[in-house]
């Protein structure tokens, strides 16, 4: 006992010291950092395929953060969203219909639309996942994440301006092999995983990988007791390889996910009228005396005679062919399809009236096909050709029923319920090329570049759902507007178009193409240590928002975006003991996407899309991963994120409806601060057992959730878009064989029950925002069969 509590005010010790002097004074940068455990694994020599072939991560000229799955499961980290744990510059945010939206660096799209392209994509051994909702269960039987930071497109099949993640699945192995997990946790939380691996033929192998996760209610209504918040999910992928000569290889993989959990209900900040005189509805519930939400992890209030029970699924069906041409020459073809839908129902105001339901209901249908040849020459010569196909075709349908507010009436016409409908379907073609060509020894560079052709068709618009209330209302606006008597069919498109004339449908076009590109000079000092420098030209493509519209003119898309980077880097590598890596960043941002407002005739001030003109990011990283002694490993991680916005949008427009300027405001989501620190040991107990002992603690700075005004009239009411910096502290501890065979942890998140923010937004009549889980702990069971 007398050791174990050394051990722990020693750690305890070098974590506090850690935190406030590497981890918050911070840099960041991309790592090996918590890579893998922390007894056996030389992180520096962990294989990535970044650049789609296998190489060190310390050879790689570009900051990436890279971890095993066995590290991610030890982190608590089960989900894309949870990476900021693994990851610093990387956050999350949860919109205010519950879709996940995930930054790098700052850059990321915080827009509620299910077929946004995102800045941040995600793929599955290279097969795309291009819609963040379709994300959720990635992280299945994996063997490593690598998370590329920077504009990514050249080589990966979907541009994007922030960043892209790749999960690389565990793999069929040669022998049979399986293995079991169990966790019992906080709010009778139990997950299972299992996995069998192993040969069914001479030349065929395969692997099959299932997980399950229940929880009971964790979230409580702080004004009449009740709960909710249970969760029901679960996951599996099988996966064939075949190898029928030593020049071919074959993959086929079958996913499958279905979550029926209860959705997170958002908590109540503040409640400002839409609209006041006389073309305000009367609101039939008291909202303004309803208690705003107390700072509590688990407060929350909804609809008590709601069903928040969401119904997400999505099919995966992915294949991989490899072909040896020569020696020398490889041809690879990469085909994906991928089924989707959702129904994310949601109580949008957060009190425990009917004013505000909604579901946001969607499906997603995408193909993608890639070829391409790779090569390389004696001379160490890399070279790679190919081309990428994709096909989208995104339905999205928001249900609000009821959405009684101040502004859902046009003078005596009102209406409790309507559609918001959004179908479009996005064509991208695209040819790419790279090559590495050594200029002397150790001397190495590196270009790439991508052309990308992309047509996006668009219809929607608002609707009733039949009862004629928006055709009522809208049809009268338009006979306002017009001085003609108008009317609108019964369930018929309510959002006006040209001259304020009804409109059978709105429709769009967005045909856009670009040039992304990057260049990379890199010198190998030694076996363990690069420098190099990058600049890299990359895209984001448009798009059309999910609005309730009453004009055409609101569902106007964006334009494309684009960020120019400049990085230069170090990985320095100081035998086993301590590596580092240190990165300095500038980007020019062109027509950034960003969620803005805009005052509507009849809604009132209403999310928008808008496009920034001129914005620029600047930065630095660091992550030091040091063993000082035999099973001990410490990683400390920081990064500084400046982001400033350079030029106004047309008609800036704050979140309450008042004239804006946003020049020099920083981006909502970026935190300028944000920091990890991990520590783990790794100890002999008795006989055949090790213990282990660690803790991770992750930090980050104040940011906002929307661009504000700096109106002083509304400053009281843009307080509540601010989200407070916060740290959270995760500990674990447990023991396990020598061999690694058998492993029982026992783990806490959150251990503080620190509360934090993930999403905040003004909606309609009411400001809300999204709470992080609070303290969580439990006991984990594994065992692997050889």
């Amino acid at each position: 006992m007398k050791q174990f509590s050394t051990i722990v005010r020693g750690l305890a010790i070098a974590a506090l010291a850690s935190s406030s002097g590497i981890a918050l004074a911070q840099a960041t940068a991309p790592a090996e950092t918590a890579v893998a455990d922390a007894a056996s694994v030389d992180t520096g020599d962990i294989i990535v395929t970044a650049q789609k072939r296998a190489e060190r991560l310390r050879d790689v000229p570009m900051s990436i953060n890279a971890a095993t799955g066995d590290h991610l499961k030890s982190l608590g980290v089960t989900s894309s969203e949870q990476l900021e744990k693994l990851v610093p510059g990387f956050t999350f945010q949860r919109t205010v219909y519950g879709l996940p939206v995930f930054f790098l660096r700052g850059v990321g799209f915080n827009d509620t639309t299910l077929g946004v392209s995102p800045g941040v994509s995600v793929y599955v051994d290279q097969q795309p996942l291009p819609f963040s909702a379709m994300t959720r269960g990635a992280m299945l039987d994996i063997e490593r994440v690598e998370v590329l930071k920077g504009p990514q497109g050249t080589l990966f099949g979907q541009n994007s301006t922030g960043g892209a993640i790749n999960y690389i699945a565990a793999k069929p192995t040669d022998e049979l092999k399986a293995g079991v997990e169990a966790s019992y946790g906080r709010f009778n939380e139990i997950t299972g995983e299992a996995f069998v691996s192993g040969p069914l033929t001479s030349t065929l192998s395969g692997r099959i990988a299932v997980r399950g996760e229940r929880q009971g209610d964790w979230q409580r209504g702080y004004t009449n007791g009740d709960t909710i918040g249970r969760r029901r999910f679960v996951n599996g992928r099988a996966i064939l390889d075949w190898k029928p000569a030593d020049t071919i290889r074959a993959e086929l993989v079958a996913t499958a996910w279905h979550d029926t959990s209860d959705t997170q209900q958002p908590q109540t900040v503040a409640y400002t009228p839409l609209l006041t005189g006389p073309m305000a509805r009367p609101v039939p519930f008291p909202l303004a005396t309803f208690p705003v939400s107390p700072r509590s992890p688990r407060a929350a209030a909804w609809d008590p005679n709601g069903d928040f029970v969401r119904d997400d699924r999505l099919y995966h069906i992915s294949g991989r062919v490899e072909v040896d041409l020569s020696s020398a020459v490889t041809l690879t073809s990469l085909t994906s399809y991928a089924d989707y839908r959702q129904s994310i129902p949601l109580d949008l105001d957060g009190t425990t009236f009917s004013s505000g339901v909604s579901d946001d209901t969607g499906r997603i249908k995408t193909f993608a096909q890639e070829l391409r040849l790779t090569g390389d020459t004696p001379s160490g010569l890399k070279w790679m050709v190919g081309g990428n196909y994709q096909h989208d075709k995104v339905f999205e349908r928001l249900i609000f029923d009821p959405m009684i507010t101040s502004g859902t009436a046009v003078g005596p016409a009102t209406f409790d319920s309507f559609f918001v409908d959004n179908d479009q379907k996005i064509e991208s073609k695209a040819v790419f090329a790279s090559l590495d060509l050594p200029l002397a020894d150790r001397l190495v560079l590196q270009g790439s570049v991508r052309y990308t052709d992309q047509k996006r068709d668009f219809a929607g618009c608002v609707r009733d759902n039949g009862n004629g209330q928006i055709s009522a209302a809208l049809g009268l606006l338009s006979t306002i507007f017009t001085g003609a008597p108008q009317t609108i069919p019964l369930g018929g498109c309510g959002t006006l178009g040209a001259n304020f004339l009804p409109a059978p449908i709105v429709t769009g076009k967005l045909n856009e193409d670009n040039l992304s590109w990057r260049a990379s000079l890199n010198w190998n000092l030694d076996s363990q240590s690069l420098l190099y420098a990058n600049v890299t030209k990359g895209y984001k493509s448009g798009s059309f928002p999910t609005l309730p519209a009453s004009s055409a003119v609101q569902l106007r898309p964006v334009p494309q975006e684009s960020v120019l980077a400049f990085e230069a880097g170090a990985k320095l590598g100081f035998g086993r003991m301590l590596q580092v890596e240190a990165a300095a960043f500038y980007y020019r941002y062109r027509d950034k996407q960003l969620v803005g407002f805009l005052v509507d005739p009849v809604f009132g001030p209403l999310p928008s899309l808008v496009s920034i003109p001129k914005n620029h990011i600047q930065g630095a990283e660091i992550t030091a991963t040091l063993r000082p002694v035999a099973g001990f490993t410490l990683t400390a991680s920081g990064t500084y994120v400046d982001t400033r916005i350079d030029r106004n949008p047309i008609n800036p427009t704050g979140p309450y409806g008042t004239p804006s300027d946003f020049v020099g405001q920083r981006f909502p989501y970026t935190p300028r601060w944000q920091g990890s620190l991990d520590a783990q040991y790794r100890f002999p107990a008795f006989a055949d057992l090790y213990a282990f002992l660690g803790g991770t603690i992750t930090a980050r700075s104040s940011t906002t959730g929307a661009l504000l005004s700096g109106d002083p009239a509304v400053a009281a009411l843009e307080a509540g878009l601010k989200i407070d910096g916060y740290a959270l502290v995760d500990l674990r501890a447990g023991i396990e064989a020598s061999d690694e065979r058998w492993r029982l942890e026992l783990w806490g998140r959150n251990i503080t029950n620190k509360f934090y923010v993930n999403g905040v937004t003004r909606n309609s009549d009411f400001t809300t925002r999204f709470a992080g889980m609070p303290a969580t702990y439990g006991l984990t069971v594994r065992y692997r069969f050889n």
